[in-house]
């Protein structure tokens, strides 16, 4: 089991162990409120379904810690749909793809030694294993933000990546960390390498999905699967 500060981290999404909700996104307000040049200067973004604040700011453009304090997001994991967000300097709206549904990528190249779901040996596997060497490294599934980084009984040393609309992905066993905590990722960038800390048997990746804080089968959105190990980058 994962300890109470591991635990928050994965359930980025639906609230637990977060702050009230985030508070309104006042600039948008002003907006609407004054006219010509007393309007701060910006657009307001409608979120829709699907939508990450990651893909937003990557747009428009603007860090994602400026559209946090912009908008006095208290967990910038937890915005809802049909939010108005605003984006300093923006001249423009943006159409904007959703991404919730993109597929994740695998994190490393390697035949599945253990799959999700019940085993005979524990009631339940939160996660799939797959096999790796000792140094392979380990990718981000899609761009997130990592939420937690550090070694955890059983996980071993493991990353955590909050993907945006209650998506979580998690990387344990690992024999080097490489990000840290609030770190922002991309798609396919080393977060870690294979290894075999905590309860391992052998050099392997367990990889979770989570959806919402309740763990999900990964293959389903996974891509093609690699099937050959590899120990370069």
């Amino acid at each position: 089991m994962l300890a109470a500060a591991a635990v928050c981290a994965l359930s980025v999404g639906i609230g637990w162990c977060s702050e009230a909700a985030a508070r309104p996104a006042r600039p948008c307000a002003l907006a609407s409120a004054h006219e010509g040049s007393q309007a701060p200067e910006g657009a307001c973004h409608l979120l829709r379904p699907g939508q990450t604040l990651y893909a937003i700011s990557k747009a428009y453009q603007v860090p994602l810690e400026v559209l946090v304090e912009a908008n006095s997001l208290a967990d910038p994991s937890r915005i809802q749909a049909g939010r108005l967000l605003f984006i300093p300097g923006a001249s423009r709206v943006l159409e904007i793809p959703a991404t919730f549904a993109a597929q994740l990528i695998w994190p490393v190249s390697g035949a599945i030694t253990s799959s999700f779901g019940p085993q005979a040996t524990r009631e339940h596997h939160e996660g799939i294993d797959i096999d790796g060497v000792p140094g392979q490294v380990v990718r981000a599934a899609a761009a997130g933000r990592v939420v937690w980084a550090g070694s955890e009984r059983g996980y071993g040393n493991l990353v955590i990546i909050d993907h945006g609309d209650g998506l979580s992905t998690l990387y344990a066993h690992a024999s080097r960390l490489l990000v840290g905590p609030d770190e922002t990722v991309e798609s396919g960038e080393p977060v870690a390498e294979v290894g075999n800390t905590g309860n391992a048997r052998g050099a392997h990746l367990h990889f979770e999905v989570h959806r919402n804080g309740q763990p999900v089968n990964p293959l389903p959105i996974l891509g093609s699967r690699p099937v050959q190990a590899s120990s370069q980058p």
